[in-house]
């Protein structure tokens, strides 16, 4: 699918589905948006308006080359994008900057492209005037996106930091929720760091700087606050991790010393059932008339005495 907008009076117009003839008549153009394109699609727009998106290979290389390139006519830049629909999950989006052009290549349907439309279509017509407008734009809204999620995992960590400080469950289900958590700190941080990295070149270019200079600055500020917050999240869920494990070992340790006291209190009674569970035919006591009585109350003896050694160390 290929959306083309353009500017008129003022106001941002999409254009959908548009023959191909149709697209080359269109003037004033200043974003054309793939998602999910044919080889035909794709093939028409970089022939005709000059331009090459990034390989599969590349788009899955991570050196600096594959994710910002800077040519004589174009700036080429290879994102990762969060989609949380299900669940967290990265898709490369390639952008490709040609004079006042933004080209956008995506495989799938991201949220974040429909609220930059909608943010754009209500923003002056002076400020969508470049390309650079519209992929800062859509930036913006995607770390909007991204502080979304990091609060999210923000609110779920403190939610399992109360039932650990409460005990109310220290099942399995708790640990794989840490560590799913901990997976998708790592990916926002990871593609938080790739925005960082694109957003610090294009200050280096001074066209850019000259155009959106004070705007660059604030998007590297709140890239930068971003990668403080998950940086923090990624520390309480380390702590949360051993806090829980910690927890388990304790009660693993209350459970073998609980045996282990059973096991040695028990041990005196059964060692004197053993030995007079003999089958010798010299033993004195079996004729005796308070062998029995006495091989009881020696039993208990020993095992009450075990407990209260016990008692007496604070083992119990």
């Amino acid at each position: 699918m290929i959306r083309v907008y353009t500017l008129r009076q003022g106001k941002l117009e999409q254009h959908k589905n548009l023959p191909h003839e149709e697209i080359m008549k269109l003037s004033n153009i200043i974003w054309i948006d793939l998602q999910s394109p044919s080889q035909q699609e794709k093939v028409f727009v970089e022939r005709n308006f000059k331009i090459e998106f990034f390989t599969h290979q590349e788009v899955q290389e991570i050196e600096s080359s594959s994710r910002f390139l800077e040519t004589e006519e174009t700036i080429e830049i290879n994102l990762g994008f969060i989609s949380s629909d299900v669940e967290l999950s990265v898709q490369n989006v390639t952008f490709i900057l040609k004079g006042n052009i933004l080209f956008t290549y995506r495989q799938g349907d991201l949220k974040t492209f429909a609220e930059a439309v909608r943010k754009l279509k209500s923003m002056n017509a002076e400020t969508k005037e470049h390309g650079l407008d519209i992929f800062l734009t859509i930036l913006e809204t995607r770390i909007d996106s991204d502080a979304d999620l990091i609060e999210s995992i923000n609110r779920r960590v403190n939610t399992i930091s109360k039932e650990l400080i409460a005990r109310e469950s220290l099942k399995e289900d708790m640990l794989l929720g840490i560590a799913q958590l901990q997976e998708n700190t790592m990916l926002l941080h990871e593609t938080i760091t790739e925005k960082q990295r694109v957003v610090s070149s294009l200050i280096r270019i001074p066209e850019f700087n000259k155009i959106e200079n004070e705007r660059l600055k604030v998007i590297i500020k709140d890239i930068g606050s971003l990668l403080q917050h998950a940086q923090f999240s990624s520390e309480r869920l380390e702590y949360l991790q051993n806090t829980f494990l910690g927890l388990v070992n304790i009660e693993q340790n209350t459970v073998i010393k609980i045996f282990t006291v059973v096991t040695v209190v028990f041990m005196p009674p059964t060692l004197i059932a053993s030995i007079y569970g003999m089958n010798f035919k010299v033993m004195p006591e079996l004729s005796w008339t308070g062998g029995y009585p006495m091989a009881i109350a020696l039993m208990i003896f020993s095992s009450l005495a075990f407990l209260w050694y016990f008692k007496r160390k604070k083992w119990l």
